[in-house]
């Protein structure tokens, strides 16, 4: 009963916030109007919108067969990576406001000078944000069965629901709001999980369980230079994922992106050192049979050790707190996807259009893609973290080379940009079927996107200049 009174208390308060912050214009939906001045909100929602239902389970699951690797890897490139991001987020705000950016699609657009890049980029957004909300609407479902005891598929009804509601009310205000709220419990949950695991067995005796196998880092059925590959395929998406960046875009002035940028890689930190840690922590605590059969099914880990190591009813705020890393991402996804199509691809093909009916297009598409996510996410035969690398990966390639030649290099220009989109996707593409499977295809994207980007930009030097203004640092 207390698990149905604390997701209901919590639906309560995502609706209210929602109603609180709606939206009645295109610019306050899509960008909050630049008016965000908290920067713990925009640090810890920016942390929300990038973890989610599957770094919980598929994460947390995942070092049963990754081993050691995992957990270093993902702990080491997470908070790089998040450094990086943050100490790049003044000059991508910068950039934003100079060009009245209100999607990337369209940053880069009027960086290069290249409407056919911003609709690449737009239509690349939206194949593959919708497989990436596959494998999240897969996590959010299986965790709502654990919580309440509802079947899978009513577990995806009951997310489109809540999610499609409070994007479409109101926003992207909205969703930085509510955001920063389930962030808030994802990093409570995080912690309360791993403490309790490590109180429950003993801080020290637990690591003297572990077998050496475990803690190697040659890893355990997965070889490491693959748990490498994926790992940093994933934290990329911290330096480019447009559902990341259209927080940065948010922010009132670059003080509040500067200080905001103290709250997200310690919560970044924090969160990923808890999370990734428990499938290693698991063999210190579950007998060889229990770890047989996680391995057949690893994402299933986390919810058994939340029910198992935690107080009642605690173990239910774990739970919730791997929805809400769930439902953040998933509304982020929704809102930069839609808005680059019916901003980006829309406004390409019929200039003229209002922006009060792009306004309820966007509202519109944004339910039709939460629907056909659900819907896909019905049967996954794979497990979340492949999915989710190669998904995210992609994205995270595409916009990262463009985005920082963008920023630090004048040279560059709109046939390096449309380059080095086609390079990154088409060679990650055909690495993912015929390449080397030790070798993470989002390695081998960003070198073709580099090169292509480097040699179109240098061999058609003079188009596309950019705004020096906005390179000011």
């Amino acid at each position: 009963m207390i698990n149905q009174i604390l997701l209901l208390v919590y639906v309560t308060v995502i609706l209210l916030l929602s109603w609180r912050f709606r939206q009645g214009t295109f610019s306050g939906f899509a960008l909050s109007d630049r008016n965000i001045a908290t920067p713990a909100i925009i640090g810890i929602a920016y942390t929300a919108a990038y973890f989610s239902a599957a770094s919980f389970l598929g994460g947390g699951g995942y070092g049963l067969t990754a081993g050691m690797p995992w957990v270093v890897f993902c702990a080491f490139f997470h908070v790089a990576f998040a450094c990086l991001a943050w100490l790049m987020a003044g000059r991508i705000w910068a950039a934003a406001k100079e060009y009245d950016a209100k999607t990337v699609p369209q940053l880069l657009e009027r960086r290069y000078g290249s409407p056919l890049g911003k609709v690449i980029l737009a239509a690349i957004m939206l194949v593959l944000y919708t497989v990436y909300l596959v494998p999240i609407f897969k996590g959010c479902a299986t965790l709502l069965q654990g919580l309440i005891g509802v079947t899978y598929v009513q577990g995806l009804i009951f997310t489109v629901i809540i999610v499609a509601i409070y994007y479409a009310i109101g926003g992207l205000p909205a969703i930085i709001w509510i955001g920063f709220l389930q962030g808030v419990l994802m990093l409570g949950g995080a912690v309360l999980l791993y403490s309790s695991m490590l109180s429950t067995s003993g801080a020290l005796e637990i690591w003297s369980r572990i077998p050496a196998y475990a803690t190697s880092m040659s890893g355990i059925d997965i070889p490491w230079q693959k748990t490498l590959g994926m790992a940093f395929s994933i934290s990329l998406g911290l330096l480019a994922l447009p559902d990341l960046l259209i927080m940065i875009f948010s922010a009132r002035d670059r003080r509040v992106v500067r200080f905001a940028g103290i709250y997200g890689p310690v919560s970044i930190a924090v969160y990923s050192i808890c999370i990734f840690s428990l499938g290693i922590l698991a063999y210190g605590v579950l007998s060889g049979e229990q770890i047989s059969s996680f391995i057949k099914n690893p994402d299933s880990l986390v919810p058994f050790l939340a029910r198992t190591y935690l107080p009642p009813g605690f173990d239910a705020l774990v739970l919730l707190a791997a929805i809400s890393a769930a439902m953040s991402t998933i509304s982020a996804i929704v809102l930069v996807t839609t808005t680059s199509l019916t901003s980006d691809i829309l406004h390409y093909m019929r200039p003229g259009i209002s922006d009060a009916t792009v306004l309820r297009l966007t509202r519109l598409v944004g339910v039709v893609i939460l629907a056909t996510a659900a819907v896909s996410a019905i049967r996954v035969p794979s497990q979340i973290v492949p999915l989710v690398s190669i998904s995210m990966g992609v994205i995270a390639c595409c916009v990262f080379v463009p985005l920082v030649f963008g920023l630090y290099w004048r040279r560059g220009n709109s046939v390096g940009f449309v380059a080095s989109l086609l390079a990154s996707f088409i060679s990650i593409v055909i690495w993912n079927f015929y390449g080397n499977a030790l070798v993470h295809p989002v390695f081998v994207g960003l070198i073709c996107g580099g090169a292509a980007y480097i040699t179109g930009s240098l061999f058609t030097s003079g188009l596309g200049t950019p705004n020096p203004d906005t390179l000011k640092s």
